[in-house]
């Protein structure tokens, strides 16, 4: 369900950034994307780490958010909006009135978006004790009280839930950790027994029910879209240790990890092909591999090239990997972090993607799919469905079903 949230004021605006972006920016500029008179999103560009910025630096930094801003179809207007982490300031312009702090970004930024044919409907700035609109010839000398957006309608709206916007896995019950971790020990004794590594039973009875566990098992492996749909659909609240066990000891696998990460992403047909195609194509050498279709087309997906991934699934398989993780013995956290790396980089969030890689860096520096997430979020490539449609853009961007309306096309004071 779409909530529709009038912005009649810049104060409006500043109070709707958290809800675009899914958090609160620090040293950021923000640029809210509009078709007409409703916003498309919002897509931020970290500041360099030295506030004070040269005309070139500012420029650099400008000229990076109009690609990204520019990418987005039917978008006509902008407001850009200039998160800094210091005071408002006192500063004058020479004409005496109040010049907010990082004009130079501010500036380059509109020069440039109105160079392209773009509608700069307003451009923002918020500091630690105040904001301002660098367009309003009207600001006080230190800048407006952030009372008036702290008070402002739109800062009541609905918070996106954690698991849509945080990179911290949440604690778990210990006893269902505990459950988690007996369970997984339990597969990798009937794995191991496979190949007769590291089995030891007392008679043959033991010996008989380790088999039939194993062949259940087994059965269960050979359909893994059948398993991997049914904890999208179950959720980890509907999962049992044994469930979530084998969820995390299939997922170890890097094959098995692209399966649930297409599936989950582009519906369960991708998924089965894929796995069938693994099976299939087990023996093939790598360089074969790049020649059989639905692998070339996966490589494709991964890079972002390809159509949209159905959002709600993926914000679906974000809450499950949430889950599972929490649960994990840290030996086998790797993959779902791994996972919710590329499912973030896929929502347009790469700085919450680099938290993830972070995590995973620390318990399994050499993971297969990390390098490749690791060089798109430090290039700042995202997805080409980011940009395919007004749909695309708000649900990677802003990761919020909100769309704003503006009171006028005026800048908003």
């Amino acid at each position: 369900m779409t909530t529709i949230v009038q912005a009649h004021a810049a104060e409006d605006l500043l109070a709707l950034v958290p809800h675009l972006l899914g958090f609160a920016p620090e040293s950021s500029l923000v640029v809210i994307l509009f078709a007409g008179k409703r916003s498309r999103g919002a897509l931020r560009v970290r500041l360099p780490a030295e506030a004070a910025l040269s005309k070139r630096a500012a420029k650099t930094v400008a000229e990076r958010a109009l690609a990204f801003a520019s990418r987005a179809p039917g978008v006509d207007g902008v407001v850009p909006v200039l998160f800094v982490d210091r005071p408002f300031g006192r500063r004058t312009r020479a004409d005496g009135r109040a010049a907010p702090p990082g004009a130079a970004i501010v500036d380059a930024f509109v020069a440039l978006a109105r160079e392209r044919g773009l509608i700069v409907k307003d451009a923002l700035c918020s500091a630690r004790d105040g904001w301002g609109s660098y367009l309003d010839p009207q600001v006080p000398i230190g800048g407006r009280s952030l009372a008036l957006v702290e008070a402002s309608p739109v800062a009541r709206v609905a918070p996106v839930p954690d698991e849509l916007v945080t990179a911290q896995i949440p604690p778990a019950d210990p006893t269902s950790i505990a459950a988690v971790e007996q369970a997984v020990r339990g597969f990798e004794e009937q794995l191991a027994s496979i190949v007769g590594v590291g089995v030891d039973v007392d008679d043959d009875a033991d010996l008989e029910a380790l088999s039939v566990e194993v062949m259940d098992t087994m059965e269960r492996l050979a359909a893994l879209p059948v398993l991997f749909e049914h904890a999208l659909d179950e959720g980890v609240a509907g999962l049992s240790s044994e469930d979530v066990a084998l969820l995390l000891v299939a997922l170890e696998r890097a094959w098995a990890s692209d399966v649930a990460l297409m599936q989950w992403a582009f519906g369960v047909e991708l998924g089965e092909e894929l796995f069938f195609a693994e099976h299939e194509h087990r023996d093939t050498t790598a360089a074969e591999l790049d020649d059989i279709e639905v692998f070339r087309r996966v490589a494709l997906l991964l890079t972002g090239d390809g159509p949209q991934p159905d959002v709600p699934r993926v914000h679906d398989a974000i809450a499950l990997l949430f889950g599972i993780a929490a649960l994990a013995p840290v030996r086998y956290r790797p993959s779902p972090l791994c996972m919710l790396a590329w499912f973030s980089w896929a929502l347009g969030q790469s700085t919450r993607a680099a938290a993830f890689l972070d995590q995973l860096a620390e318990i399994a520096p050499g993971h297969s799919l990390a390098p490749t997430i690791q060089a798109m979020v430090v290039q700042g490539h995202l997805p080409a469905w980011a940009f395919a449609s007004a749909a695309s853009a708000e649900a990677s961007s802003a990761d919020t079903a909100a769309d704003v309306t503006t009171a006028s096309d005026q800048p908003a004071a």
